[in-house]
């Protein structure tokens, strides 16, 4: 009985490092499909210069992913992971002393930070491709339902004394999120970083003026 009970924890520890193994594999090859991305351009990614940059057969690629189309989902599901993971520990290394207003000017400047990572230079690299292919435009937009609810959690916190708002909250983060995603992705070359910090300063502003004037104003003849 002892020997067979030995046999029996040999084989669960066996196939516990093999479903590891396998799961190590896995990720090894989505984070080479990202790498791709961000270094060659999705138009110029094929299966075959992912699992060489992730250092795996043929084989091991077809076995985790049959279809160029599974590893693409697969990719853009982890991208927003890795996405999310990334602006949540941004926005929890923010000093727990700063309050107020200097808190979410704060939360502003990593949000930016997260804006021009690599893995957000990767995700605008698909939403571009994604333009003019349909079946990668499904994808991403079936997982950035998701993300987006995540990221509206995670804003609920940052901007908490803000919370309650209803739709001037709402349009508020809208605002900041395409005004500041498309900053990060603009042609600004000449004097780039003065530019970008005045604007981020102004938005700020605005944000703040948005909450003290309530209904009145631009703010209240948009939201309800």
């Amino acid at each position: 009985m002892a020997n067979s009970s030995t046999k029996d924890d040999d084989t669960a520890q066996d196939i516990s490092w093999q479903a590891q193994k396998s799961a190590m594999t896995r990720d090894r090859i989505l984070d080479a499909a990202i790498s791709c991305f961000i270094e060659l351009g999705y138009t110029n990614v094929t299966t075959a210069k992912i699992a060489s940059a992730a250092g795996v057969s043929r084989g091991a690629m077809l076995h985790h992913f049959p279809s160029k189309t599974e590893l693409i989902q697969a990719a853009v599901e982890y991208l927003h992971v890795k996405l999310l993971e990334d602006y949540q520990e941004r926005v929890k290394s923010i000093s727990p002393k700063l309050k107020g207003r200097k808190f979410r000017r704060a939360g502003i400047d990593a949000y930016w930070q997260h804006l021009t990572g690599d893995l957000f230079t990767a995700y605008h690299e698909l939403c571009v491709a994604g333009r003019t292919d349909s079946e990668l435009k499904a994808i991403l937009e079936k997982s950035s339902v998701k993300f987006d609810m995540h990221v509206q959690e995670s804003n609920k916190e940052l901007f908490k004394d803000w919370e309650g708002t209803g739709d001037r909250f709402l349009l508020a983060m809208d605002v900041t999120k395409f005004m500041m995603e498309g900053l990060a992705v603009g042609q600004l070359v000449v004097d780039r970083e003065e530019r970008v910090n005045r604007v981020l300063d102004y938005l700020a502003d605005r944000l703040e003026e948005i909450f003290q004037e309530g209904t009145s104003g631009a703010i209240g003849r948009h939201s309800s």
